[in-house]
């Protein structure tokens, strides 16, 4: 049984027990004192949607939300950060698909635990693009499949073992039977550079950072990992029509709560969220490759739990290993 399935069961029960009366009260006054919102990145042109969101709340429960940005350890730090809160509803953390799908799975030891979270709304979901230098003559997935068996071990560009990206691209290996190494970089801006230069031949990562340079003819976008065409990309098809339908990696964003924040408290927090996302200042400021999709609680929660046992059996099956 999954941490999240015992966290959510018992979560059920309580949440069908009455509330103490001081619990009660605290529930009704709440929010009566501004909110935190833990950040896992820098910040920067990333944090716009997340910034945005907490403007959003202020209005809709009158208390100032403050973003705190803290980066570092893969988004670790801010998750422990706000797993080792107070359970009141007064903070609340921004997580990644690394955060709860990946890390676990791929550190021995990690300083929080699934079960220290209650899931509150996923933000959106991008693809990744899979990409290749416009120095080799690739057009097309097949083409470069058919490259990739010729040259075995060649390599291709991640932002780093373990990220996303490199998970996409062994999910992809793993059902198209080719072999790459993954090449770490420090960042996005170096593997586009190599790209254009030729010094490195693919690469995978978001479609976010290609969108600028594409003009520039120094490489192609082959494919997309996303279930369905992106709408920033919509002449490229996906790996799930060029590869196999099984080969499908979208990384999201989300929110949640300190594990035990009483019900009421979740659920006035996952409602004022969702309306949030969904309101035009927000929808108004989404990049293109982004899909605002707003997936609340149990929802959110059973995501999870499917993803950490798919990608986990992936990266024992690959043997991936920080």
């Amino acid at each position: 049984m999954s941490m999240f399935t015992r966290r959510a069961g018992l979560g059920a029960a309580l949440a069908a027990l009455p509330l103490l009366p001081r619990a009660r009260a605290a529930a009704e006054a709440w929010p009566d004192r501004p909110i935190r919102l833990v950040y896992p990145f820098a910040p920067g042109a990333g944090d716009v949607l997340a910034r945005l969101i907490a403007e959003q709340l202020h209005q809709s429960l009158g208390q100032s939300v403050v973003l705190e940005n803290k980066a570092g350890a893969n988004t670790m730090i801010a998750a422990e950060s706000v797993a080792r809160a107070p359970a009141d509803g007064y903070t609340i953390g921004w997580v990644a698909t690394s955060t709860l799908s990946l890390n676990p799975n791929l550190y021995p030891k990690i300083p929080y635990r699934l079960e220290d979270f209650a899931p509150l709304l996923r933000v959106y979901r991008a693809p990744l693009a899979f990409a290749v230098t416009a120095k080799l003559p690739i057009h097309t997935v097949a083409q470069a499949l058919d490259h990739i068996r010729k040259n075995p071990d060649i390599g291709f560009g991640s932002v780093g073992n373990g990220s996303s990206p490199h998970i996409a691209m062994e999910l992809m290996m793993a059902q198209a039977k080719v072999r790459m190494q993954n090449v770490a970089y420090r960042g996005e801006v170096p593997i586009v550079t190599d790209m254009g230069e030729g010094r490195i031949p693919f690469y995978a990562g978001s479609v976010f950072s290609l969108l600028p340079h594409l003009e520039s003819g120094r490489f192609r976008v082959l494919a997309v990992t996303s279930a369905e065409r992106n709408a920033a990309l919509p002449d490229v098809p996906t790996l799930r029509e060029t590869v196999h339908p099984d080969v499908v990696f979208e990384f999201w964003h989300g929110l949640v709560a300190p594990a035990g924040v009483p019900a009421p408290i979740l659920q006035k927090l996952a409602t004022a969220l969702e309306a949030a996302v969904n309101s035009e200042a927000v929808r108004s400021r989404a990049t293109p490759d982004v899909t605002l999709d707003p997936l609340p609680l149990d929802d959110f929660a059973a995501l999870v739990r499917r993803e950490q046992e798919v990608y986990g059996r992936l990266i024992k099956a690959r043997g991936i290993v920080l």
